[in-house]
């Protein structure tokens, strides 16, 4: 897998106060166990701070505040697409204000592809396009209200956004770890160039 460093504005983060370097947006039974706590191990072992929502908390139908208030103070979002993913949610209201962030303020969106083609993402074809059926189904009948119309176009436009190799073409645990601290290091790199210009700012702070 090639490097693949971020580019950031720098004139987004002259200001900056954020208080997390990444927020994990995942759905917790297609990936928790195989590849995002491995990734969140990564990052933490590499002093980046991270926000991963505890999905065990209770929920209603829509995020709490201080889930979208630690959206907007993460630096970076890092959306892991994977098959079930556009079936939670949960999952596509935290994509929504991140992509809200992203177009207002430039904040970085990285979408990783977990055992799922970008093309099944941004077509919502496959296993991934039933899921986003099936959610969809579910809110016309037990909601009593619609999809929002904008999130189709939301998942469309996400994984248009430059992203790393996708996962599904690894070759065991092993591999996936491997390229799991290839990203990591990227990322590192990319996030302390932030720091260096916003002064006030701290890395891996939280």
């Amino acid at each position: 897998m090639s490097s693949f460093l971020l580019r950031f504005p720098p004139e987004r983060y002259q200001e900056d106060n954020r208080n997390y370097d990444v927020f994990l947006s995942f759905r917790g039974d297609d990936t928790r166990a195989s590849f995002t706590s491995h990734l969140y191990t990564a990052l933490h072992n590499a002093g980046i701070s991270v926000f991963k929502d505890d999905e065990t908390l209770p929920r209603g139908n829509k995020i709490s505040t201080s889930l979208g208030l630690a959206i907007e103070e993460s630096r970076l979002y890092v959306v892991v697409f994977s098959k079930n993913y556009a079936g939670s949610l949960w999952c596509l209201q935290e994509l929504e204000k991140i992509m809200e962030c992203h177009k207002a303020t430039g904040q970085v969106v990285v979408p990783v592809f977990y055992d799922v083609d970008p093309s099944e993402v941004r077509h919502q074809t496959g296993h991934f396009g039933q899921a986003f059926r099936n959610l969809e189904a579910y809110i016309n009948l037990k909601m009593e209200e619609e999809m929002q119309p904008g999130w189709q176009k939301m998942v469309h436009e996400c994984p248009g956004i430059s992203g790393p190799s996708v996962f599904r073409d690894c070759n065991g645990q092993s591999e996936i770890l491997e390229r799991i601290h290839r990203l990591v290091e990227d990322w590192r790199v990319s996030l302390r160039k932030i720091v260096s210009i916003s002064p006030g700012s701290g890395f891996g702070k939280i």
